[in-house]
């Protein structure tokens, strides 16, 4: 087996003022008794009012740059809130506001239930309707590979939209679905608020309970140690990995959570070498460092034809990609990078300039990470893999 190790890309580093620190928690209190406030506790549970003003702040989201964004219903409006609590429109004209989530490409995306869609906001505030036909679309989401998953409120679904809008229905059967959120492996968890129970969903649908009991639970996210952070009417529980729950903060919830983000730049890599046949593939190791959020966003590509352009003789005609994280499981692969994500990583700036050779992006969690380059059908040659940082 072919194997390079590129050991050290991810180097730590920070955005923002100290009025924010990686590991903060953002909660949206909506309601007359809290105020509609946007409130900030520290790791040790301290609280302190981050911002106010708001009418019914509904949706919140960090972008790369670790700028808060506030979606708020009873003005149909989103703000971008500065460093020190100011808040300024980025777009405004919705019917109805809830849940905001980032693509790895910069792209705002929001849930708009009064019209059943998802609208998609490119930095400069212009929108266009991204999904359609949805009931009731509540908080949201992305994977690993760049699918955004939607709680559909009344119609008591979570459905998954891939990068092309294309829509199918990830689980059914929930009562009222809230928040969602995916931890570092992939699993997907959703706040019941009829049932007052956190379920978990593995990468299949597999459903199973993680907590149950609660007269309500609303909004949910994970911190950078992997533990779940979920709302209630009147207080705010920290679940370890394990599910053992603690009180984390007293507040009244109905809103939406956000962490703040610790970004990380991650150096372009890339690796030559001859593919050959079984075991004698080419793979490219790389560490992302920092902290379990999946907010890392790479393309990694596997280069053949193009490479006779450069003289090089026996080029690998047709490589295919795998993705591969710590334990081997398979993150995202690809043949052809046409066939799967092509809007995106045209939109990256690196596709590749031949039809048969592939990409994929992901956006990523810290951990050790593999790219693995095969040839089509058993097939030879000499081939290129690279992995670059997007989107920072």
């Amino acid at each position: 087996m072919r194997y390079l190790f590129l050991p050290v890309i991810a180097s730590t580093f920070m955005c923002g003022a100290a009025f924010a620190a990686p590991g903060d928690l953002y909660v949206a209190e909506n309601g007359m008794v809290v105020g509609n406030s946007i409130v900030k506790f520290t790791p040790d549970g301290a609280r302190s009012t981050f911002a106010s003003g708001f009418v019914t702040p509904a949706g919140m989201a960090f972008d790369r740059l670790s700028n808060l964004y506030v979606a708020d219903g009873g003005d149909a409006t989103i703000y971008k809130v500065g460093q020190t609590g100011e808040k300024t429109p980025f777009a405004s004209g919705f019917q109805g506001l809830a849940g905001l989530a980032f693509d790895s490409a910069g792209n705002l995306f929001a849930a708009e239930p009064g019209a059943g869609i998802i609208s998609k906001l490119e930095s400069d505030g212009t929108k266009t309707t991204f999904a359609s036909n949805l009931n009731s679309p509540n908080a949201l989401a992305f994977d690993k590979s760049g699918n955004l998953y939607v709680s559909e409120t009344a119609g008591g679904t979570i459905s998954r939209l891939g990068p092309d809008g294309v829509r199918s229905t990830f689980a059914s059967g929930l009562g009222s679905p809230a928040g969602i959120a995916f931890d570092a492996a992939g699993n997907l968890y959703e706040a019941d608020s009829a049932t007052g129970a956190i379920f978990r969903f593995t990468a299949d649908g597999t459903k199973s309970t993680f907590a149950s009991g609660f007269g309500f639970v609303g909004p949910l996210a994970f911190d950078t140690s992997g533990n779940l952070f979920a709302g209630t009417f009147d207080r705010i529980l920290k679940f370890a990995p394990d599910g053992t729950s603690t009180n984390f903060g007293g507040t009244i919830i109905s809103g939406a959570f956000a962490f703040e983000p610790l970004p990380e730049k991650l150096r372009n890599i890339s690796a030559r070498a001859l593919v050959g046949t079984g075991d004698d593939v080419l793979i490219g190791g790389f560490i992302v460092g920092g902290n379990a959020l999946a907010n890392n966003a790479v393309v990694a590509r596997a280069i053949g034809p193009s490479l006779a352009q450069a003289g090089l003789t026996n080029p690998l005609a047709d490589p295919t990609l795998e993705l591969r994280d710590a334990s081997g499981g398979i993150v995202i692969a690809n043949d052809d990078w046409q066939d799967t994500q092509e809007d995106q990583i045209t939109e990256s700036g690196l596709a590749p300039t031949d039809p048969n050779e592939s990409a994929v992006y992901a956006t990523l969690p810290a951990g050790n990470y593999t790219a693995v380059v095969r040839g089509v059908g058993e097939t030879t040659g000499t081939a290129l893999v690279e992995i670059y940082s997007i989107g920072q």
